[in-house]
C-alpha cells in the first residue's frame, strides 16, 4: 500500500459529523479504547510533515473524546456497549469510560507538541522522563523475560516524548520498524502487512527479526513482539485494520 493509498483509507476513517475514527474500514462504531494514543501520534505526524487535512480531523477526534466525559477511552452516538455511559456534556452521545494507560496520554502531548490545539489533563513528561532511566537494562532483559515485551512501545513513547534516542541496547528493537527508528533517528523503508482480517490465523517465534510485512496486523502493527511471525489462515472477512500506523511511519520517517 502506498502512503497515498493508506492516507485515503485514514481519512474514510473519520465521520464528518461524529468526528468519530474508526480503527477498522469499513467504518463502525466498536469498542475500540486505544483512540488517544494512535490518533494522537497521527496527529503530530500529519502536522510535522505539513498535512492539514488528517491532522485538523485528528484534532476534531481527540478534542470530542477529551470533553464527552471523564476518562472517555471512546464515545458514539448511540451506546455501543452495556458499559458505555451517557455523557453529560454532549447531548446524544456515550462514551467508553476507562482511565488512560500511558500511550494515550503520550500520543496527545506529541499532537500538541507539534501543533494541536488542545487542553492537556496529563503530566506525562515527568513519568516519561523516569522510565527511560531503565532504557538500557530493559534492551537487554527484554530478550530473555517475556512478560516485560507488552511495555516495549511504551518504553520507546517514553524516549519520543522527551525528544531524546532510545538507550543502545534498544536499538535492535528498531530494526524492520519505522516508527521506533524514527524515534532513534534512524531511516527505515519497509513493507507493511496485509491489513485484512482473516479468519483464522496464528503466530510463531523466531529466533530472527521478522519483517514488517510477515507480522500480525493490527491497529498499531509497531508494537508486535519483532520476533513474531504471524501465519494468516482461512478467509478474509471482509474488514481491514486502519492503516494509521503506517501513515505515521512514513510521514516521520519523511522527516528524517
Amino acid at each position: 500500500m502506498t502512503t497515498q493509498e493508506a492516507r485515503e483509507k485514514v481519512l474514510s476513517a473519520f465521520n464528518e459529523d461524529t468526528y468519530y475514527y474508526s480503527h477498522v474500514l469499513p467504518f463502525g462504531y466498536t469498542n475500540f479504547i486505544d483512540g488517544m494514543a494512535w490518533v494522537g501520534l497521527l496527529c503530530g505526524a500529519a502536522y510535522k510533515v505539513g498535512d492539514t487535512e488528517v491532522a485538523q480531523k485528528c484534532e476534531r477526534y481527540l478534542n470530542r473524546l477529551l470533553t464527552v466525559g471523564k476518562d472517555a477511552r471512546n464515545f458514539a452516538p448511540m451506546q455501543v456497549s452495556d458499559s458505555w455511559i451517557k455523557s453529560k456534556t454532549i447531548p446524544g452521545y456515550w462514551y467508553k469510560e476507562k482511565p488512560q494507560s500511558f500511550a494515550g496520554p503520550v500520543g496527545l502531548r506529541f499532537a500538541i507538541d507539534n501543533g494541536a490545539h488542545l487542553n492537556d489533563p496529563f503530566q506525562i513528561k515527568s513519568k516519561a522522563r523516569l522510565m527511560t532511566y531503565g532504557g538500557w537494562a530493559f534492551g537487554y532483559l527484554v530478550r530473555w523475560m517475556s512478560f516485560l515485551r507488552q511495555h516495549v512501545n511504551s518504553m520507546f513513547l517514553a524516549y519520543l516524548i522527551i525528544g531524546k534516542k532510545p538507550a543502545s541496547s534498544m536499538m535492535w528493537l528498531c530494526e524492520e520498524n519505522p516508527f521506533f527508528s524514527y524515534i532513534a533517528g534512524k531511516k527505515c523503508s519497509v513493507e507493511y502487512p496485509d491489513m485484512n482480517k482473516v479468519s483464522d490465523g496464528h503466530t510463531e517465534d523466531r529466533d530472527y527479526i521478522v519483517p514488517l510485512e510477515k507480522r500480525k496486523p493490527s491497529a498499531w502493527v509497531f508494537r508486535g513482539w519483532p520476533q513474531s511471525e504471524y501465519i494468516r489462515g482461512g478467509v478474509h472477512q471482509g474488514s481491514m485494520y486502519t492503516p494509521a500506523a503506517q501513515l505515521v511511519g512514513d510521514y516521520l520517517q519523511s522527516t528524517l
